[in-house]
């Protein structure tokens, strides 16, 4: 394995942050043969960043813009798309607000190295916020040794913890399994389609791990975890149907039967914590948001529930 690389970042409208993300790519210790852009419709003038005689109109870039806003899932899915064509090794994924460190993919790669296990899932970097506060936090991995005890910390000793899941902020994942197990989920459009992919990939491929030692700074406005409870961008309220509905639509795949029941029962009472908690703003359509994914979990997503079955069917 020669370890080439192609990295991929879906963009929407944030032109100076998706520079530095692309700055940071192009000056790697560890060199990407190829940048896909995949610019999701946006609106500020994205495009001519990418025009003959511009800056980033470079033979390692390949920048594509979508017909429509299809969402961060939509985008992901037509980077992979697109990634799949080429003949890389390895495929490393990100936002636009994610900056990395020069050694940031080095590590990763080295990260690999050090596992001794034939298949990786994906490697993670840790994700911190522009104050050094951690996000992005992925999901350990709690599966038994064959004694009993769990394993997560087989590789600590390079920095390594096993994890289940995580988010596209700087995930390096083997060609071989993009080939093998698809791509993401287009129909998920924002949130979610990350944790399910990397479901798919720790659970039917191999085991997945965090490199403590490859770190990258995500440069979202609101560092704290997302929660309709506390959110107070009245225009994002409304897309967190999104979120709750994939979360049940993922739960229902992976988790132990009867947990997405839970999760319903669970959503059910944030619905209702919404409404009735004092302080909290945009109560009924904080309400109506959670009631609307969680219907469209149990009535409406029929199409993805099939996708994730025809995928999932073929390992």
């Amino acid at each position: 394995m020669n370890d080439s690389v192609v990295a991929i970042v879906v963009t929407y409208n944030r032109r100076e942050l998706l520079q530095e993300c692309l700055e940071a790519i192009l000056l790697q210790t560890h060199s990407v043969e190829k940048v896909i852009v995949i610019n999701n419709c946006s609106t500020d003038d994205t495009e001519r960043l990418f025009m003959p005689g511009e800056k980033y109109d470079q033979p390692i870039i390949e920048f594509y813009t979508t017909e429509k806003n299809i969402g961060g899932s939509g985008g992901f899915e037509k980077g992979f798309e697109l990634a799949d064509k080429t003949n890389c090794d390895w495929i490393w994924v990100m936002d636009d607000d994610a900056i990395p460190f020069p050694d940031t993919l080095e590590e990763l790669i080295k990260a690999r190295k050090a596992i001794s296990e034939e298949k990786v899932g994906f490697i993670a970097s840790a994700v911190y916020g522009m104050n050094g506060e951690p996000m992005n936090v992925p999901v350990l991995d709690r599966k038994k040794d064959a004694n009993g005890y769990e394993d997560w910390y087989r590789y600590s000793e390079f920095g390594l913890i096993k994890i289940r899941s995580a988010t596209f902020v700087s995930l390096l994942i083997p060609h071989e399994a993009v080939k093998e197990l698809g791509y993401p989920i287009k129909e998920f459009f924002i949130w979610g389609d990350d944790t399910e992919y990397t479901r798919r990939l720790s659970t039917y491929y191999g085991d997945s791990y965090l490199c403590g030692k490859s770190k990258i700074i995500h440069k979202r406005a609101n560092a704290k975890s997302l929660s309709i409870l506390n959110e107070e961008d009245k225009h994002r309220v409304g897309m967190y149907h999104y979120y709750y509905r994939n979360s049940l639509l993922t739960a229902h795949k992976y988790n132990p039967k009867g947990n997405s029941a839970l999760h319903v029962c669970e959503f059910h009472l944030l619905a209702l914590k919404c409404l009735f908690k004092p302080g909290v703003n945009n109560r009924w359509i904080k309400f109506v948001t959670l009631e609307r994914g969680i219907f469209e979990y149990l009535f409406g997503s029929v199409n993805i529930k099939s996708k994730l079955d025809r995928i999932n069917s073929k390992v």
